[in-house]
């Protein structure tokens, strides 16, 4: 479908990734003159009329989540197929950095999913479940911060009646809850099931009871909870309790485990920075509205191995720390209607570094409740604008490790 236009608007111009869905594109937004990413959902929905229905309700839930771990959704529309416009992240996807064999270490993992239950608490909480937690929908900025993509894009497919592509159903399986399994409902826990089952990949390269077919892998999650590989330190207690067969042996929600790993993140030590695997280089073009690529890459987000060359990023670690969370986030803080912005002053006293904890897409309590437990104290700003009141949307120091000097 490159060079076709959608909506009148959109002109695809390079393929940058695959999967169970459909395929995504960086696109041309004609009116606005931007870069976006375009996810082109397969011909075959398009004749689904009950799946266009719940598409549309769930592309309207998901376009009004504002969060600085979620993938903004921009617009969506059905131009002979339905398609979605999102945000362009050119940090890529952790499904692409594990195919190119990049590991995390405990402590990266942990900050990685530290932010992804951020993400999960904010939607949560709103009554939405992402059904589809897997490498392939968590993607990065040029920061190394990461975004949760496909709210309410799985919950449409499994209502769909078509036919999915040969193998596809083992991208979700292998990251699907016991509960998924045997058809139960599905609440806030099967989310952090299939976190859990993220983070020892990331670390290990290796999902838990992954086996050659998906009733074999589902079945599989139904009999035993997952144990946690040495490799991961102290981060094995956390995916342990996250991955029981029994949801209310789990924790009971996003942020109970945000804290768990909040707990992890002070036993380690500062994690490195992240290698991060882009979607290509962009050169300059005399017209704006142009993207020149190369060394592109098509990524299956469903299956590993099959990363074709790739273009490398490695953030600095003081640029992540002292700019990467703030900016981010800096476009969020004018579009609340009644937000926390957290302040977060070093106490005095004390060694000569402390650790500021990650408090955006946090309330205003878990977020002074948090920086208490670390020692520190909190003021907060509040701002209008449109946004969902009462979340820090922005913080000042940034997370990381702060001298006071």
């Amino acid at each position: 479908m490159t060079g076709t236009v959608l909506a009148g608007r959109y002109r695809l111009l390079a393929l940058i990734g695959t999967g169970a869905s459909g395929k995504v594109y960086v696109a041309d937004d004609v009116r606005l003159k931007r870069q976006v990413a375009v996810k082109v959902l397969h011909a075959a929905l398009s004749d689904d009329a009950g799946f266009l229905r719940r598409f549309r309700a769930e592309a309207q839930v998901a376009a009004s989540l504002h969060h600085p771990n979620i993938v903004s959704v921009y617009d969506w529309g059905e131009d002979d197929v339905p398609f979605m416009v999102l945000e362009l992240l050119e940090g890529g996807s952790l499904r692409a950095m594990l195919d190119r064999g990049i590991r995390l270490t405990p402590a990266q993992a942990a900050h990685v999913g530290s932010e992804v239950c951020a993400a999960l608490e904010y939607a949560h909480a709103r009554g939405l479940v992402h059904r589809d937690v897997k490498p392939a929908n968590l993607l990065f900025d040029e920061h190394g911060i990461v975004r949760v993509a496909d709210f309410g894009l799985a919950r449409a497919l499994a209502e769909a009646s078509w036919t999915e592509p040969a193998g596809a159903v083992i991208g979700t399986a292998r990251y699907a809850s016991p509960e998924q399994a045997t058809g139960a409902p599905l609440d806030a826990r099967s989310d952090l099931y299939s976190l859990g089952l993220v983070l020892v990949e990331s670390v290990t390269g290796n999902v838990p009871f992954a086996a050659d077919t998906a009733l074999g892998t589902l079945a599989a999650r139904t009999q035993n909870s997952v144990p946690a590989p040495a490799e991961l330190g102290p981060l094995a207690p956390v995916v342990e309790r996250a991955c029981r067969v029994t949801p209310a042996e789990r924790y009971p929600d996003a942020v109970t485990m945000g804290d768990a790993l909040g707990d992890a993140i002070d036993a380690m030590p500062i994690p490195g920075p992240l290698t991060l695997v882009g979607t290509g280089e962009v050169i300059e073009d005399p017209n704006p509205t142009q993207l020149g690529l190369t060394q592109q890459q098509i990524y299956d987000q469903d299956e590993g191995g099959k990363a074709k060359a790739a273009v490398g990023r490695t953030r600095s670690p003081n640029y992540d720390r002292w700019v990467g969370r703030a900016v981010a986030a800096v476009a969020f803080v004018v579009l609340l209607a009644v937000i926390a912005t957290a302040i977060v002053a070093l106490a005095p006293g004390g060694s000569a570094e402390t650790s500021v904890p990650n408090l955006v897409g946090t309330s205003k309590e878990v977020a002074t409740a948090r920086a208490g437990k670390a020692g520190l104290k909190v003021e907060t700003v509040v701002r209008s604008g449109d946004d969902p009141a009462g979340l820090v949307m922005n913080q000042t120091p940034a997370a990381g490790v702060w001298s006071k000097d």
